[in-house]
């Protein structure tokens, strides 16, 4: 029996979906910066009232307001958010050049144009603090 396969697109993210226009979303976005103690504390990070971000990354959603650093309500404008915020940081982390740039800030644009959210997570090149960056999904007509 001969099967006759497709090959396999490597560069799949490089297209353009629009599945976050169809399921009405938008993105909240976060910047978390803790300690490893913080990072580990595990029953604080599952109370809704801790100022520690969620071990469940939606439950942002169920923070307060203060917490959302910025409202993106494109995939493109949740983009330039990350990007900002990883051409401050990533000097500072460990992992940063790999993959370049274009490639992780393109495959954040795509998962976000197919109504996902998007998290980053990186320690400080001493390991002393983690740095996370979540845009998480959100009904268009949360707030």
């Amino acid at each position: 029996m001969h099967v006759n396969a497709r090959s396999f697109d490597y560069d799949f993210w490089r297209g353009e979906p629009a599945a976050w226009a169809d399921k009405g979303v938008h993105w909240h976005c976060h910047l978390w910066r803790a300690t490893a103690d913080q990072y580990r504390n595990d029953a604080e990070r599952r109370d809704p009232a801790s100022d520690l971000a969620p071990l469940v990354v939606q439950e942002w959603l169920r923070k307060p307001a203060r917490f959302v650093d910025h409202v993106a309500r494109t995939p493109e404008e949740g983009v330039a958010w990350l990007s900002r915020q990883w051409d401050g940081l990533k000097a500072k982390v460990a992992g940063a050049q790999d993959p370049p740039d274009g490639t992780r800030l393109g495959r954040a644009l795509y998962e976000l144009r197919l109504g996902q959210g998007v998290t980053w997570g990186f320690w400080t090149l001493d390991s002393s603090h983690y740095i996370g960056l979540y845009l998480v999904v959100a009904a268009q007509d949360c707030h």
